[in-house]
């Protein structure tokens, strides 16, 4: 089974957008170009967008843990190719726990 098999859809993630550019900046793998908010990476020879959106708080009991939204638009990029970007992708920003 395919994770994440429409071209667009939003996660949830569980960083603050300093956070993510800083792992985004050390993850040395994939290749991207960022304008901003606006993330294109491109694997083989295909491109898939990401767009930082709003940053909030998620709390829990008395824990407040940062949260970012973040869009990804695989119109522009093939099925294998997407699951490929997406296995890479959840490897480097995995934020494990526990």
């Amino acid at each position: 089974m395919q994770l994440f098999k429409e071209k667009g859809f939003f996660l949830e993630m569980g960083f603050s957008r300093k956070e993510f550019i800083a792992l985004l900046d050390s993850q040395g793998k994939l290749i991207y170009q960022r304008d901003g908010n606006l993330i294109t990476f491109t694997l083989s020879d295909q491109q898939a967008t990401v767009t930082l959106g709003e940053e909030g708080v998620r709390r829990i009991a008395s824990a407040r843990l940062p949260k970012l939204d973040v869009y990804f638009d695989f119109s522009n990029m093939g099925d294998g190719e997407q699951a490929q970007f997406m296995k890479i992708f959840l490897l480097k920003f995995h934020r494990g726990g526990g």
